[in-house]
């Protein structure tokens, strides 16, 4: 009988692309029934892919812009979590596990995606009685090599490092009474936070959805945690939308520039330096709209679109200025062009390192910090004809062409649930 598969994906579009190849693999290899939990805006990226849609609650650009702590964050201001703040992101999430439940309720197998899924996921799965794992696209487990990737890229030292990442799990502290409540509705006994935090780290199966060509795997990883590769998403279409075909044709190609699910609320600042900076290089641009309202304007150089397939755009770039979420770190390595990388919060200077590091992007500018003369100078070091950091992009991006991460993340499932089915 085919397995049902269920995967808690709460989070933003990044978070969930990358899950419907992914699920695709999973029911070409496995013949399986994959269901894919997330919020309404992905509903038709889900059922385009080819899989079930099932809706978790809340709307993630909205509780944003409607949180002044959040969107503070976003913006990149420096504040203390207040008390108020802290409870608001709880409440954000106050539902969610509940519906995670709801949606995993028949599956032979839960896939916990991202923080949010598998903070809540691992309970939920307990109390389906449900064999579970989580997926990750970015490093989530303890090592001395660095320090968790939202807390920046500075290493504290190999005995430092650790103590960061103990330090942060920590901060699942602040969400302790949704938790506890989580599991008061699902009968589930009370807990201590230390107690499932170490049963996860110690054997849950963590899955991570990058490459080792872009982090090395840490040699203390323990083994059940596994690098398998990239998972490239379902492609909606093949082929750009004419207007965007039509731009490429009447000239140079064009820097792609965008910033994702990042929902800052300085928007037209950001769209006024970018195009200057554009200019200034002498390059067009292509300009993703996003959750940043981002515009190109008036320009004829200047194209601003809405969501397109990375796999289909990024190839007829000849650069990409982003943000550096994980997302499309990715995908600008896969078409293997330079980046310009604009880190702001969380995994993106982690992202934006890892990119410099390994030669494919001039150094990062902090968005906060941006300027239009620093900006243009990075594009022009990258876009050149003499660009080094093109050379090892295109390298880069043939090795990960040589790997196949949802294949290995398909064998890895598989052998849980043959595991499963023998108990």
């Amino acid at each position: 009988m085919s397995p049902r598969i269920t995967i808690l994906a709460f989070g933003t579009r990044g978070d969930v692309a990358p899950l419907t190849g992914l699920a695709s693999r999973l029911g070409h290899e496995l013949g399986a029934h994959v269901a894919i939990a997330a919020q309404q805006p992905y509903e038709q990226m889900v059922v385009g892919s080819g899989h079930e849609f099932r809706l978790l609650p809340r709307d993630t650009e909205r509780d944003t812009r409607g949180s002044h702590y959040g969107q503070a964050m976003v913006d990149g201001e420096r504040l203390k979590p207040s008390r108020a703040a802290i409870e608001g992101m709880r409440q954000d999430l106050v539902g969610v596990g509940e519906a995670m439940a709801a949606a995993g309720e028949d599956a032979d197998l839960i896939l916990c995606a991202g923080p949010v899924g598998t903070m809540l996921g691992w309970h939920v799965a307990e109390a389906l009685h449900c064999p579970s794992a989580a997926l990750v696209l970015q490093p989530s487990t303890p090592t001395a090599d660095f320090p968790p990737p939202p807390l920046g890229v500075r290493s504290y030292g190999r005995l430092g490092n650790r103590m960061a990442w103990r330090m942060s799990a920590v901060g699942e502290k602040l969400f302790t009474p949704l938790i506890d409540d989580l599991r008061a509705h699902l009968d589930l006994p009370h807990r201590s936070r230390r107690s499932y935090q170490r049963h996860r780290s110690e054997n849950w199966t963590y899955l991570c959805g990058f490459s080792d060509h872009v982090v090395p795997r840490p040699r203390d990883w323990p083994d059940h945690v596994h690098v398998t590769g990239y998972w490239w998403p379902t492609v909606a279409a093949e082929k750009l939308p004419p207007e965007i075909d039509s731009f490429l044709a009447s000239g140079s190609a064009p820097v792609y520039v965008g910033i994702g699910s990042t929902a800052i609320s300085t928007g037209e600042n950001l769209s006024e330096l970018v195009r200057s900076a554009l200019k200034a290089a002498g390059r067009r641009g292509v300009i993703h709209r996003g959750w940043a309202h981002l515009d190109g304007g008036e320009d004829p150089d200047m194209l601003t679109i809405d969501d397109v397939d990375h796999a289909v755009l990024l190839p007829r770039m000849t650069a990409a200025l982003h943000h550096c979420g994980a997302g499309t770190t990715a995908a600008s390595l896969r078409a293997g062009i330079p980046s310009i990388p604009l880190p702001g919060i969380m995994d993106q200077p982690f992202w934006a390192n890892r990119l410099h590091r390994l030669g494919c992007s001039p150094e990062p500018i902090p968005r906060t910090t941006a300027t239009i003369d620093s900006v243009a100078r990075a594009i022009e070091s990258a876009v050149s004809d003499e660009s080094v950091f093109r050379r090892n992009a295109e390298s880069l991006s043939g090795q990960l062409a040589a790997q196949e991460g949802t294949l290995a993340a398909t064998r890895l499932i598989e052998d849980m649930l043959e595991t499963h089915s023998r108990q």
